[in-house]
């Protein structure tokens, strides 16, 4: 039976508006009173309506997520999992909504539940729904906006490649664009690594993970390139072209994917990658939104460098 702040009131003596009060942390009570209340309702495992709550504050406990409306990875599940159970931790619920979807239903949707916040962890939020989210009064925590983690990734893979001294690279991309949400900013990275070290800006190529098209691709390429893949789906679709055209990895193509997938460590030679630590992003994240809701300025970078490692293998 669902316990009600009447049962509490009740239990401790005391009016429902009081026990609203002091559970929400407003009014003058007596310690003992507070006290008791207190006991009360954890004994009695209370958990307060979050209509009602909403109603009394304009606000819900509410978190509002951006996400790409993209096939969701391991990396990024985990990440989804991971803040929702933080913020939990924290009194906040998360709730999913594809960042594609028409402005007006990100409107609809924010004036309906009055979330605390809109995040936008993954891509950064448009123009038109950092309007949106604003004129409705909602505070939007940008968390992808500016210099990210993507970008971060691209520089990593050009740093690796130069450091086992190759200079052609190239940057792969998914041919689908909705599964390739951050291939742009990560090719921005890895652009920026080469031109900060007098290399060549990178080349772009577009690929299914289809053995025919990787095929075709990786033949229009020439011998001693360096392939900065956009997730190991690509690297592994691309080492197993290369087998078919005879191109040797990494002699002939060095292959760096990124996501760290069980799949890329089962590969001949195992796939070199980029590994994301989701826990120490996440920590991160959690920090920024519980700082900003609290009005005070995050230290942390969302850039942090100990998320990355590269996870050795034989392909680069």
């Amino acid at each position: 039976m669902t316990v009600t702040s009447d049962d509490v009131a009740r239990a401790a003596g005391v009016s429902r508006p009081a026990v609203s009060q002091i559970l929400n942390g407003r009014g003058r009570f007596a310690p003992e009173t507070i006290r008791r209340v207190e006991e009360m309702a954890a004994a009695m495992n209370y958990r307060p309506s979050a209509a009602a709550r909403t109603l009394a504050t304009g606000t819900s406990d509410l978190v509002v997520a951006l996400v790409p409306n993209t096939t969701f990875g391991t990396n990024l599940q985990d990440v989804i999992d991971v803040l929702t159970a933080e913020l939990a931790q924290v009194g906040l619920t998360l709730v999913l909504h594809f960042a594609s979807s028409p402005v007006e239903l990100l409107e609809h949707f924010i004036t309906t539940i009055r979330p605390r916040a809109v995040i936008a962890p993954f891509v950064a939020a448009t123009a038109a729904e950092r309007k949106s989210i604003e004129d409705s009064g909602v505070t939007l925590i940008d968390l992808a906006a500016g210099q990210d983690v993507n970008y971060r990734i691209g520089q990593l893979q050009g740093e690796y490649l130069v450091a086992k001294g190759h200079q052609n690279l190239v940057y792969a991309h998914l041919h689908d664009a909705r599964l390739d949400v951050y291939g742009d900013t990560r090719e921005q990275g890895l652009a920026e690594y080469c031109r900060e070290h007098g290399l060549a800006a990178p080349n772009s190529i577009r690929l299914s993970v289809d053995l025919v098209d990787a095929i075709s691709v990786l033949r229009r390429l020439p011998h001693g390139v360096a392939i900065a893949c956009y997730n190991d789906d690509v690297a592994v679709a691309l080492l197993a072209a290369a087998r078919e055209i005879d191109r040797r990895v990494p002699e002939d193509v060095a292959l760096l994917g990124t996501d760290a997938t069980r799949i890329g460590a089962l590969m001949a030679p195992r796939l070199t990658t980029i590994a994301v630590d989701t826990t120490i992003a996440v920590h991160v994240m959690v920090h920024h939104i519980v700082s900003r809701l609290a009005g005070s300025v995050p230290v942390d970078p969302l850039t942090d460098l100990h998320m990355l490692k590269v996870v050795q293998g034989g392909s680069a």
